[in-house]
């Protein structure tokens, strides 16, 4: 790889990306490499559920952030930890790792039960998985091997984070399922007013059903789902 090719962020997305489901985004940047999120598929089965993991080096995965604990957004972690050669860090909020042990853990007895040739995964993986993931609290800085990355809350469901990621001074919103509406229980995704303020180079990573790609003040929004 030449140097010109390290200079270059890429972003590629090995699942939600045209579609609705299985959603997980591989980010890589200056030799350092991230997975955002890593959901399953709930409309496929087996391996044809998971994210396109044959296009990756597992053991090459820094960092995994996982924004909340809906299954197309979380499922496919205990494969990825438990049944590849990944060996890097994951953090979610104490929220998302909670209840996402709750849902995944009913995933694998409902799918045992009915389906059991296309089992991932058991309920020891599941637990192996959990045991291995490090919980961050909302606006707490995390740095690890040059990677930076800081949750904001999401406003989507308890706990779901939208994570700041910046590599080398270069900067990345990914917000996973979000709101803009408060009820009762949440409030509304944050605002990052200091991106406008202090930034004009950040990328945005929208997770949304139906959006479309524009720009806004210089700063590039791309949507993963269209």
């Amino acid at each position: 790889m030449n140097e010109k090719e390290t200079e270059m962020m890429t972003l590629t997305p090995l699942g939600g990306g045209q579609e609705v489901g299985r959603s997980c985004i591989y980010l890589k940047y200056k030799e350092r490499s991230l997975l955002l999120d890593c959901g399953i598929h709930p409309g496929r089965e087996g391996m044809d559920a998971c994210p396109f993991f044959d296009s990756i080096d597992p053991e090459e995965i820094d960092v995994i952030l996982i924004t909340h604990f809906h299954l197309d957004h979380c499922a496919s972690l205990p494969y990825f930890t438990e049944k590849t050669n990944f060996r890097g860090r994951i953090f979610m909020t104490h929220a998302t790792k909670a209840v996402m042990r709750l849902l995944v853990a009913d995933y694998v007895r409902l799918l045992g039960s009915s389906r059991s040739s296309y089992a991932l995964y058991d309920e020891h993986d599941l637990i192996n998985c959990i045991e291995k993931v490090e919980v961050v609290d909302f606006h707490q800085t995390i740095e690890y091997k040059g990677i930076k990355f800081c949750g904001f809350a999401a406003g989507h469901v308890l706990g779901a984070a939208m994570f700041t990621v910046e590599i080398d001074g270069v900067v990345v919103l990914y917000t996973g399922d979000y709101s803009m509406e408060e009820d009762r229980h949440l409030s509304s995704a944050e605002v990052l007013l200091d991106i406008f303020v202090y930034k004009v180079d950040y990328m945005f990573i929208l997770d949304s059903t139906f959006a479309s790609r524009r720009s806004y003040c210089g700063i590039h929004i791309w949507s993963s789902s269209a």
